[in-house]
């Protein structure tokens, strides 16, 4: 059976990557994300002074929290069973290390010695800035948070299939969600003049030659302006990818095309969940 889920993620490099800085192990998951909420909030301390019809704000810092799910398909008997092992291993991560039994300075087992860090990354959208976003090593590239809602849900309402062994049953497909709170370990805001690059902070833009910017507005309207030469916007013989050029631009052709790589990525998923109700204990 054509494995659509790690084919998909391994082009689409759409791993969810988890980093224990407690333990230095990692688990990842070819993650369909649902969901990311990111809410900065600037914090402020309030205080009325006499005489005074506005108070006196202080301020304290601006927080960073995520809400994050994801659907974890299968389409195999051994990619369920790994997928499953592997949110065993998450679930772990979310306890702190503690000190053995008789260790230095230990009063009891229970004293806890590391509190249940992460360093988490997905594509673009959540990584380390200072590390940049190329590399894939968690350790390295993954953004600091603690994690402070966890929950996952099995999906046995005939939306999916699952493993059928006799006394084991492993689900097919299950989806996580979280919530955390973001530590991040370079300076943020105003420094020097400037703030972090507007296509690096906080998600990653690769094309900056598109982007809007000052710099890149005016370089795309001294292209704009109109010259003899161009009779409409592209006349035959010039380059379709440059503004003001002069070749023939086929914007239907140009649709269909796009048209046709999005259809192409969702008949590559709607082949895979169709896989995912198709296990059984043959596969």
């Amino acid at each position: 059976m054509t494995d659509y889920i790690s084919d998909y993620a391994e082009r689409k490099n759409y791993y969810f990557i988890f980093y224990s800085v407690v333990s230095g192990d990692t688990v990842q998951f070819p993650a369909l994300l649902t969901q990311l909420d990111d809410k900065f909030s600037p914090n402020w301390s309030p205080q009325k002074v006499f005489g005074r019809q506005d108070p006196i704000l202080t301020f304290q810092g601006t927080e960073r929290t995520m809400d994050v799910a994801f659907d974890v398909p299968s389409v195999t008997k051994g990619q369920a069973k790994t997928n499953l092992v592997a949110l065993n291993r998450l679930i772990n991560f979310l306890y702190p290390r503690f000190n053995e039994p008789g260790a230095a300075n230990t009063i009891s087992a229970n004293t806890i010695s590391a509190s249940p860090l992460f360093r988490i990354k997905f594509a673009n959208l959540i990584y380390d800035q200072s590390k940049g976003v190329t590399g894939e090593n968690p350790k390295e590239h993954g953004l600091v948070c603690g994690i402070t809602n966890f929950s996952h849900s099995f999906k046995f309402d005939g939306s999916a299939g699952w493993v059928d062994e006799a006394g084991s049953a492993i689900p097919a497909l299950f989806s996580i969600s979280f919530s955390a709170t973001i530590l991040h370990t370079h300076d943020l805001g105003y420094i020097n003049g400037n703030y972090l690059p507007d296509t690096e902070f906080p998600y990653y833009v690769s094309e900056t030659t598109d982007v809007a910017t000052p710099e890149n507005n005016v370089a795309t309207q001294e292209k704009n302006v109109a010259t003899p030469e161009v009779d409409g916007l592209f006349p035959p013989g010039g380059d379709p990818t440059v503004i003001g050029s002069t070749a023939p631009f086929d914007l239907a052709g140009a649709g269909a095309g796009a048209g046709a790589a999005v259809m192409a990525t969702v008949a590559d998923l709607g082949a895979a969940v169709a896989g995912v109700g198709a296990i059984t204990e043959g596969n």
